[in-house]
């Protein structure tokens, strides 16, 4: 078996391409297998140790390649298990046959944002790419309380880190893959692999694998295509808090 750790922070249209990933022969997407143990989910009920996580999805899988993915701010999946480093983290996947990393980031840190908090309202999360785009009241930014799992911070700070985050990421698996004799991380770009035609990144994965690129069907459509000052009511609000910061470029991407 040949297991891929997709790392990403959520709402980078990851779904829509483990869609695709899952209509390859070679290919089985498990998608978030951490994600199911979060406290919202799980409760109060004891975590399965690391490795009791990843063996059952590695037993579970019935093709080549298994693709799964970790949730990597710091509220998210990693937080299960707050004594392991992201070193640890990484021995593990390794010691599973988890001998690739990828990387789907999101830039637009704002729009990231608006997508989950307009999922998390409605509880929509993805949509079928058949389906008429639901309608969708504008969204009120609480810019002084911004949620990420037990976290909360202004909107400024969540963008800092939501960016410092994603540079520490990419530092830390660059080093380990290296020092290990592994391929370096495989980086897609939401924006530019994923937005306009998420089989862009489907073919790009597909040749870092050595894989034929199988025909695929797209099976999830955008939730929020809008421009933002569409989706967010206090437009106004947020325009004056990102326009002197480096941030700004959020607001017209």
């Amino acid at each position: 078996m040949i297991g891929v750790a997709t790392w990403h922070e959520g709402r980078c249209g990851s779904s829509v391409l483990g869609s695709l990933l899952n209509q390859h022969s070679q290919i089985q997407a498990a998608n978030e297998i951490f994600s199911r143990y979060m406290p919202r989910r799980w409760g109060e009920r004891p975590v399965p140790v690391m490795g009791e996580v990843l063996h059952q999805a590695v037993e579970e899988t019935s093709k080549p390649i298994l693709q799964i993915e970790i949730k990597s701010l710091r509220a998210q999946n990693r937080s299960l298990y707050p004594a392991l480093t992201l070193d640890d983290w990484l021995s593990q996947l390794l010691a599973h046959g988890f001998r690739r990393q990828m990387i789907l980031h999101r830039r637009n840190g704002l729009r990231r944002l608006v997508s989950h908090l307009m999922a998390q309202r409605s509880g929509v999360f993805v949509q079928a790419a058949a389906e008429p785009l639901l309608e969708r009241p504008p969204l009120q930014v609480n810019t002084a309380a911004i949620r990420e799992g037990a976290e909360t911070h202004d909107l400024l700070h969540w963008l800092d880190l939501y960016a410092s985050t994603h540079r520490q990421l990419v530092k830390a698996l660059e080093r380990w893959t290296a020092l290990h004799g592994l391929l370096p991380p495989l980086q897609l770009v939401y924006e530019e692999t994923l937005e306009a035609d998420p089989q862009v990144a489907y073919r790009q994965l597909c040749a870092w694998l050595d894989l034929e690129v199988e025909p695929v069907t797209l099976l999830y459509r955008r939730i929020n295509p809008e421009p933002l000052p569409q989706l967010i009511a206090n437009w106004e609000e947020i325009r004056g808090l990102l326009e002197p910061t480096p941030h700004a470029w959020m607001l017209v991407a």
